[in-house]
């Protein structure tokens, strides 16, 4: 196999099912996981190799002849053996450094990844908490959905010029202050620990999109909004003004099971004292958790409205991500909102409810570059809108005829 230089290098496991004629190593396995696996690496990696447990590291256009043998029947000290050979042939015909994406079992990453991780490789398996037919669903749907693949990739491509323009993605919200944050209208990205992208597993996931003054004449700013999800100074903060807290809140009361102890949760527009106090635990919980989550943000400074550019946009990208058909990249098993009674939360991967069953609009990403731009010096910035005239009417004309509700 030639050497080439490569950024990412996926790795397939072979599968049971083969032909029954020498081919080429990635025709001769004939069963959808792999056919389907094949179809990512092709498009989502530089480079791609099999995992064969008879012949270990593949090349696609090796020819090998039909073979009965697994690793599953192996035991450990001959599937270390294996790694330990399939480690040299692949630092044989790979550039050292680089990424590397398991589409393979954990009898194959087993003693490899830590291996190549070991080099200063960075690895991943984005498919590791899916079993098998959750495995081939996805990969399809990936392949099925690959235009709308393409616009979430340019998405995460924009957002990173956004990250480069402030410190959101280098610093936590609790380390957000007033002078960091400083434009006055804006549009803004979180992200959690341990959320990645399993159509890009080196690159976090969004887990919540939000804006502020949406509606004619408001004066929230872009700090007042974040400030208010993050909580105060002290760590206290208040659910009732921000559907992001009381959605966090809820999810950790669940998940611990404290629902007798915490009944006034989410009950009423305001609280008294007593009840207030009587929920701080639950409140500085919520403000640890979001306050070491990381945020972008953008300043998209046209007129409060709610046909306003950062409506345009967060409407959106939360219908991006989350898809009619769900998203494409998959919350981890451990993340918290999977333990939320919200079924936008859990079926959507973000703290969002609303928008998360609209149709997406790919102006909006040219919309999202021309404000990039303005933000960079690359563009006169205006404070005039700059999404398509009477888009929001015509979403509502969809829903109307659709009869779809807005989830409040």
């Amino acid at each position: 196999m030639e050497k080439a230089r490569v950024n990412t290098v996926c790795l397939v496991a072979c599968t049971s099912r083969k032909g029954d004629q020498p081919a080429t190593a990635e025709f001769i396995y004939r069963s959808p996981l792999f056919s389907a696996a094949r179809s990512y690496a092709e498009r989502r990696a530089d480079q791609w190799f099999i995992l064969s447990a008879k012949h270990g590291l593949l090349s696609p256009k090796d020819v090998i002849a039909p073979y009965n043998e697994s690793l599953l029947n192996q035991s450990e000290a001959q599937r270390q053996a294996w790694a330990a050979g399939v480690h040299s042939a692949f630092n044989a015909c790979v550039p050292a450094g680089g990424r590397v994406i398991f589409l393979a079992g954990s009898a194959y990453r087993s003693y490899l990844a830590p291996a190549l991780e070991s080099e200063g490789r960075e690895t991943a398996a984005p498919m590791s908490a899916l079993g098998i037919g959750s495995q081939v669903a996805w990969l399809q749907k990936v392949e099925r959905e690959h235009a709308r693949l393409s616009h979430i990739d340019r998405f995460y491509a924009l957002l990173a010029r956004v990250a480069a323009l402030n410190t959101g993605l280098s610093r936590k919200l609790s380390q957000q202050t007033a002078a960091s944050v400083r434009h006055k209208r804006g549009i803004y990205f979180f992200f959690e620990d341990g959320e990645m992208r399993m159509t890009a597993p080196f690159q976090h996931r969004v887990v919540r999109i939000g804006t502020h003054a949406v509606s004619e004449g408001s004066k929230a700013t872009l700090w007042n909004r974040l400030r208010t999800h993050r909580g105060g100074g002290d760590g206290l903060g208040n659910h009732r003004g921000s559907i992001f807290r009381l959605h966090v809140g809820e999810s950790l009361i669940r998940r611990a099971e404290l629902e007798p102890i915490f009944p006034t949760w989410g009950k009423g527009q305001s609280a008294s004292t007593e009840i207030r106090s009587a929920e701080e635990e639950i409140e500085l919980a919520v403000s640890e958790h979001i306050g070491n989550m990381q945020a972008a943000w953008l300043e998209v400074p046209d007129a409060s409205s709610a046909d306003s550019d950062r409506s345009y946009l967060e409407r959106n990208f939360i219908a991006l991500l989350a898809g009619p058909t769900g998203p494409l990249d998959l919350p981890s098993g451990n993340w918290l909102g999977r333990w939320s009674t919200r079924e936008a939360v859990t079926s959507s991967g973000l703290w969002n409810v609303n928008h998360v069953y609209e149709t997406f609009d790919a102006t909006s990403l040219d919309i999202f570059e021309q404000h990039i731009e303005g933000a960079e010096g690359r563009r006169t910035r205006t404070e005039q809108s700059l999404a398509p005239s009477g888009w929001r009417l015509r979403i509502k004309d969809r829903e109307n005829a659709s009869g779809q509700i807005e989830l409040l």
